[in-house]
């Protein structure tokens, strides 16, 4: 018997967070139901120069490694995750992976925009979604929180 299982996920950045080098965090987690199951915090390799920008490198580390996740999953299990959802908090770098007249400034950008884009057109493993940034669970992860978001963002990930 194969189980579908359903996956989200939130996918965060700061923008230029890092004062020294001026580059920006992603912060992303995946759950299975209310479970953590992975989550992940880095600089990023690439200087964003917007705030856009910083998001949807974040978003597309989060994809791809979604990506490798399910088809891991699917490989030592009897198990296939279900379409998964990872959420963001930011429009203007969701809008970037269905608009196909966005031209990228950057190849480190482009790149990344056209192998996401091809990724939702097929609409088999990822089907993107907007949260509010007060239901943002990465917020913890790509940006100091103070006391009572710090509570928060404990509690959004079933850590009390």
């Amino acid at each position: 018997m194969h189980l579908q299982i359903p996956l989200n996920g939130f996918v965060d950045a700061d923008f230029a967070g890092d004062t020294g080098t001026l580059k920006s965090t992603t912060g992303y987690i995946w759950l299975i139901g209310s479970a953590v199951i992975q989550w992940h915090s880095t600089r990023q390799s690439i200087t964003a120069t917007s705030t856009a920008d910083a998001e949807f490198i974040g978003y597309a580390t989060a994809i791809q490694e979604l990506i490798w996740f399910c088809h891991l999953v699917s490989e030592i299990t009897t198990s296939r995750l279900e379409l998964s959802t990872p959420y963001n908090d930011n429009q203007a770098s969701l809008s970037t992976f269905t608009d196909t007249a966005y031209k990228p400034h950057s190849k480190h950008v482009g790149v990344r925009v056209y192998q996401i884009q091809e990724i939702i057109e097929d609409g088999n493993e990822v089907v993107m979604n907007y949260c509010s940034m007060e239901r943002m669970v990465a917020d913890g992860l790509s940006k100091p929180l103070a006391g009572v978001k710090h509570v928060v963002f404990v509690k959004m990930c079933g850590l009390s």
